[in-house]
């Protein structure tokens, strides 16, 4: 058994290098992973920021929107009155107007 771990013990002295070798380099990329994982929640404060604000613009036009089509829908059913045969009249009376000023 002793004969063995003297033999195991160049491959330990190996390995433990390795493993030296191998934490500093973790060392450095937990430091770069830091470094843009705070980049990365900057970033993600700015985008929602801009998110909240693109919500509320689209709430805005909703709102004006919801305003506006009950507006457009009676329009659209006063134009649904009219008769071809009326158009000259009204032109006529847009004429007029238009030439009164």
């Amino acid at each position: 058994m002793q004969v063995e771990l003297e033999q195991l013990q160049p491959q330990l002295v190996v390995a433990a290098a390795e493993n030296e070798k191998m934490l500093v380099i973790i060392q450095r990329e937990s430091k770069d992973v830091e470094t843009t994982s705070e980049k990365v929640r900057g970033e993600e404060a700015i985008a929602n920021e801009q998110a909240a604000e693109s919500q509320a613009l689209k709430e805005e036009c909703e709102a004006d929107l919801a305003e506006a089509i009950p507006a457009l829908n009676a329009a659209l059913s006063a134009l649904d009155t009219l008769k071809v045969t009326l158009i000259p009249l009204l032109l006529g009376g847009v004429v007029v107007r238009a030439l009164d000023l």
